[in-house]
């Protein structure tokens, strides 16, 4: 009998172990892909990282626990190899997407893949990017040494293992309970946690010292309640009247408690009701614009097109995912941590949108998109939306599409201004471009040299920036060029290319107004969303905006300015000359700019909080 307990002691610190090895490789992983971690930090990591390995080594050895309490003797040992090699390879596999995941995201798995399983293609597509010989070749190397290292472990079962009494399955199963300690990492009152393992003011080493099986599992406990809002950081009364403060000197009608609207600057013609296409470009980031201040030589038609419109300086994404950036920018309504309001049909049909706005005051409404818009429930949103036509990959030729996504942008560039020659006015037509997005295959030479992921990243964005400067060429000979208000923005920003760990210049992205309807160049550099598009256009047509009540009107000097972005594990608050960056695992500020004060901490924690609840009445 007491060889059974030395036996799941051996198998529990066994699977330890295993997890360990599989934190290392993470870790390696990451360093090669240009992580920095010194050894010291390293081995941190690996302690701090050991006490959430001991959970999920608890919950794999709970069955086998059981095993040794039920199983006859003679089925044992054939019982623990099939369980170990089952269990070896989820882990092993849930290792190996980690590793990509967390490169790409920025976040440890969890359960966001599993919002993408309705449309298996565009998933593959979004990562094909990836290096996945490498990954696969790691996904078997981790099999092939997890069974040699477990045979040799099954192996010393064989040896020590001997024959137990009928009624040693009592001792054997409160022996097996006791695995409940380490599962709930301890005997302290708050179980097991994702900060339980935080440790660092490097959010990399805390991130890193996550199990990924542990979080996995427990993101889908977590979510298994939708009704639960996770980010009550401030009392509900105190949360609302902090956000309500943001909205009430502004003349947005997001306002929780809308005022008399002042006046502000009138940009674009509308004596006569402007058409208006509205371009959101995929992935557009500051930092391959070098007039904001990124890389030279990448966006010279955009650079061009600056000096002719409306060029918005200090404009932020509100997620990280373009269903999140096409929410924000078509219903005015800020993205969430750990889920997004597109990919639930019942909620995102609640929402207020510009299309179905514009509509009703007579406006024809198509959306253009090269790709599947089945991804990530972009169809059921767009029709919710009330657009006339939706134009996407099926409607253009084989022949035109790339190997993953669809339709390259200068063909739908083509298809467009085709179609808007004899396009009845006044129009709002939607255009999302996709040829910058991974694996940033595009169908020119070479103008960016190199293979690396950046300079690929870079290349696609040469060929996107010259698909919009064709179009727009062309675009000013046709007759409704000079009645018509072209909006570029970017669906979200992006972490390439690297500026060291500056998380807020990934979510900061360009806007540009031009067009005949435009009334003369200008520049506006104080902080805006992608939330204050639907409000901030709205007032500039002379219509109501009261529907988008998380929308305020950019060009109103007096509404105050700030802006909020969410990602998987926190949220962004970025007032004028300061922003921080709020970690929501570790609960506190892991970056500042500026001079960040408690109440800009607090403000953006009732924004979260507040913006949630709302998601979740949906």
């Amino acid at each position: 009998m007491f060889s059974r307990f030395f036996w799941l002691l051996l198998y529990w610190l066994g699977w330890v172990l295993w997890l360990e090895l599989n934190r290392g490789l993470f870790l390696l992983y990451q360093y090669t892909k240009g992580a920095v971690a010194t050894l010291s930090l390293w081995t941190d990591i690996l302690w701090h990282g050991l006490r959430m390995d001991l959970s999920v080594a608890g919950y794999l050895s709970l069955i086998p626990g059981l095993g040794l309490a039920f199983v006859p003797s003679r089925w044992l040992l054939p019982f623990f190899s099939r369980y170990t090699a089952l269990f070896l390879i989820v882990v092993s596999f849930m290792t190996t997407v980690d590793m990509e995941i967390y490169r790409t995201w920025g976040f440890r798995l969890d359960n966001t893949p599993l919002r993408y399983l309705k449309t298996p293609m565009e998933a593959m597509a979004s990562i094909s990017a990836s290096p996945l010989g490498w990954l696969t070749l790691s996904l078997i190397g981790l099999i092939v040494v997890g069974i040699l290292f477990f045979g040799r472990l099954n192996h010393l079962a064989s040896v020590i293992l001997r024959p137990a009494p009928g009624w040693s399955f009592v001792p054997m199963v409160l022996v097996t309970a006791l695995l409940i300690i380490p599962i709930r990492g301890g005997l302290q009152l708050a179980p097991m946690n994702v900060s339980a393992v935080f440790f660092s003011p490097v959010a990399f080493a805390n991130h890193a010292a996550i199990n990924p099986q542990w979080n996995f599992l427990f993101s889908v406990l977590e979510n298994a309640d939708d009704q639960t809002n996770p980010f009550t950081y401030l009392p509900e009364p105190v949360a609302q009247q902090t956000v309500q403060l943001l909205y009430d000197s502004t003349a947005s009608g997001g306002s929780a408690a809308p005022i008399k609207p002042r006046q502000p600057s009138q940009f674009v013609r509308s004596q006569t009701r402007p058409n208006v296409l509205l371009i959101v470009w995929e992935s557009l980031t500051t930092k391959v614009v070098w007039r904001l201040g990124g890389r030279a030589g990448i966006t010279p038609n955009f650079e061009k097109l600056c000096n002719e419109g409306l060029l918005f300086t200090h404009y932020y994404a509100s997620g990280d995912r373009s269903e999140k950036g096409l929410i924000a920018l078509l219903s005015g309504f800020p993205a969430q941590p750990h889920t997004s309001i597109m990919t639930v049909p019942q909620k995102s049909a609640r929402l207020p949108t510009l299309a179905a706005t514009l509509r009703k005051t007579g406006y024809k409404t198509a959306f253009y998109y090269g790709g599947e818009t089945e991804f990530a429930n972009i169809r059921s949103y767009l029709f919710h939306s009330q657009y006339d036509r939706i134009i996407s990959k099926p409607d253009f030729p084989p022949e035109t599409w790339n190997s993953k996504w669809g339709a390259h942008d200068h063909v739908v560039y083509g298809r467009l201004l085709q179609d808007l020659s004899r396009q009845r006015q006044p129009f709002f037509t939607t255009l999302f471009t996709l040829s910058s997005h991974e694996p940033f295959e595009v169908p020119m030479p070479t103008a960016v040299p190199g293979t690396d992921e950046e300079n690929l990243f870079l290349n696609a964005h040469y060929y996107a920036d010259k698909s919009l400067g064709e179009f727009i060429a062309q675009a000013k000979q046709q007759p409704w060029w000079a009645n018509t208000l072209v909006i570029i923005v970017a669906d979200h920003g992006h972490r390439i290319p690297v500026i060291g760990s500056n998380k807020t210049e990934e979510f900061h992205i360009p806007m540009l107004w031009l067009g005949g309807a435009i009334k003369q160049p200008g520049t506006v550099t104080q902080v805006a969303s992608q939330t204050d598009l639907p409000a901030t256009l709205l007032h500039q047509l002379g219509l109501s905006a009261s529907p988008f009540r998380w929308s305020r009107n950019a060009l109103d000097a007096a509404r105050q300015p700030f802006a909020y972005f969410a990602f998987q594990n926190g949220f962004g608050f970025v007032r004028p000359g300061r922003a921080l960056v709020f970690d929501n695992d570790a609960r506190q500020v892991v970056e500042r700019h500026g001079v960040v004060s408690e109440a800009d901490i607090k403000t953006g924690q009732a924004f979260e909080e507040m913006s949630f609840a709302d998601y979740l009445t949906k």
